[in-house]
Formats: C-alpha cells, structure tokens, sequence
C-alpha cells in the first residue's frame, strides 16, 4: 500500500470516529430510553459503547505489537480531554463553569491522579509479574478504579435519595425498540473497525515519518478517539448543564485508565507499560498537573475574569509544550 494512501485512511478513519461514535451515543441514549432492563445496566453499557474508540484502537495496538500506541493513545486522550475543558473553561468564562462543579466532581479528578500516579509506577519501577503475565499496577489501577466510583457513585445516590424524578419527554418516539437496537449495533460495530483502521495506519505512519510512536499515539490518535467525549462536553455545557460535562469528562478520563489496565491484561508478550516509551511518562505527569489545575479551580470562589482563567490559560500552553517535547523523544 503506498504512503500516501496511509495518510489518507488515517485522516478519513479520524473524521470517521468523530461521526459514528457520535451517533453511537445517540442511539445508545434512545436504547436507555426504550430498553425494560435497569437503567444502571444500560447505563454500563452505553458508557463502555462511548468508549469504544479509545478500547478498540488500544486493543488493535497490542494486536499489532505497538506498546507505544496502547499506552499513549488513553494518556494522551486524558491530556487531550483536559485541554478541551480548559478551552470551554475560556469560552464560557462568564460563567465561570468550573466553580459550579460538586465535589463529586473534585473526588473523580483525586481518583484519575491516584490511578494515574499507578500506572507512572508502573511505568518507572520493573515490578515483577508473578500472576501469569499480569502486572501489579494492572491489577491496582482496576482496584482502585472500581473502589473509588463505588465510593463516588455511593455518596451521589445517598445525597441524590430525597429527590423526586420526574418523567421526562420521550425523545425517540419516531423509532421503534428495534430500530434504535439496529442503529446502535451497526455503530458500535463500524466503530470498532474504524478504531483499528485508525490505529492500524497510525503504526504505519510512524515507520513512515520515523516520528515516534509515543507522540502519534497521545496526540494524534488519541485526538481523533477523543473528539466525540469532547462534542459530549460541550453539549452539556451549551445547555447550562456545567457539572453534568465537567464530571462526565473527568469519569471518562478515571475509565480510560482502566481501559489501559485491561489492555495491560490482553498483553501477554510482558508488561505493557515496561515496553512502552518513557515518553508517556511525560504525557502522564502533564495530565496529573492538568487535574490539579482544574481542582484549583473547582475548589476556589468565584473570582476576577483573568484571575479565574490563569490556570485554563496553563493548561493549555502546557498541552503545546508537552507536545513539543514528546515530540522530540524518539
């Protein structure tokens, strides 16, 4: 296949994600709201859809024995999720969005620096594998991973008792239960083979370009899986929902990491994180400092325009520099 043919099913598997898995979240929100099973189960399952473009290009990455992709492309989608809620941070700075945010909001952002803290351990340390291939910080990060949103989610339903719900309008009334069942498989399955086409030609990119594949993982595969979290947030935020987009994108960040500890258990040729590059150990300690910022400002009172934004302002000049500098290590 000749390189210029690479590129271009690289660029078209990118704009692809961004529409289907869109869609994919549509349709999975109308199998909620026509599905008899229990709301938290469908509402597992719809998250784990959502994030089918980050899972499936990660798992292809190992398939194609590329650490380097697997690890960069979920780091780099949490550097890159970040850097888009500084963005909206800047947009929508009358309202000042982050002061708005819970503090379930602020215990998600603790819990992505505690897995993320695992798995720089995982990355620095050459820990033993006794449990067949399996590393310790596998198996840590989805400990802490499910122990943590239990605690999370816990406090959420507890405080949340006393509300009454009110049924909402029907959203989907044009379809059928099986028309949206239809749509949201036929989704979900294109996504999974766009995110290993995606993958796929992003490997090859790097032996073309000689960039490394660190950099082409956690900045421009993880971009493109990214892109639909991203319209997500930015839908919630338009409707004044600011907690609901600022909480659901920190979550997501926490499940990303333990989509890396999962793929981490897919990889029987050793230790994932030991193969990959110390590169991502850059993109992961940018990422904690992203998550402190934003606590910083979730934290704080409302404040003075320019005195609220610096931290926003921080994170995404530090988003460019820390592309540079990945950039620069092969």
């Amino acid at each position: 296949m000749s390189d210029w043919l690479i590129f271009v099913l690289f660029f078209l598997s990118g704009i692809s994600t961004f529409f289907v898995a869109s869609r994919l979240a549509v349709f999975g929100d109308a199998v909620k709201e026509k599905s008899r099973a229990s709301s938290a189960f469908m509402g597992a399952i719809i998250g784990i859809a959502i994030s089918l473009p980050e899972l499936t290009s990660s798992v292809t990455a190992i398939i194609i024995d590329s650490p380097d992709l697997a690890v960069g492309n979920l780091i780099g989608s949490n550097l890159f999720n970040i850097m888009g809620l500084a963005i909206f941070d800047i947009v929508y700075r009358r309202y000042q969005i982050l002061t708005h945010a819970t503090v379930e909001s602020k215990l998600y952002g603790w819990l992505v620096i505690f897995m993320t803290l695992i798995v720089m351990l995982g990355l620095t340390l050459s820990l033993p594998t006794q449990i067949y291939h399996i590393s310790y910080t596998a198996i840590a990060t989805i400990l802490i991973y499910f122990i943590g949103s239990k605690l999370i989610n816990d406090r959420t339903e507890y405080k949340g008792r006393k509300v009454k719900r009110e049924d909402k309008n029907k959203k989907y009334s044009e379809y059928t239960y099986k028309q949206v069942l239809f749509h949201f498989i036929v989704s979900a399955v294109l996504i999974m083979i766009i995110g290993s086409v995606l993958t796929i030609t992003a490997e090859r990119i790097s032996a073309i370009t000689g960039i490394g594949a660190s950099f082409i993982g956690a900045f421009l595969v993880a971009i493109s899986t990214s892109l639909p979290d991203a319209v997500s947030v930015g839908t919630a935020l338009k409707l004044r929902n600011f907690n609901l987009g600022i909480s659901s994108l920190l979550g997501s960040n926490a499940f990303n990491l333990m989509i890396l500890a999962i793929t981490d258990l897919m990889y029987f040729r050793g230790n994932l994180l030991q193969g990959s590059s110390p590169a991502n150990l850059l993109t992961a300690g940018a990422s904690i400092l992203f998550i402190l910022l934003i606590i910083i400002s979730i934290t704080r009172r409302k404040a003075k325009a320019w005195n609220y934004l610096w931290p926003s302002f921080l994170i995404i000049v530090t988003y460019f520099v820390t592309t540079y500098l990945v950039f620069q290590i092969k």
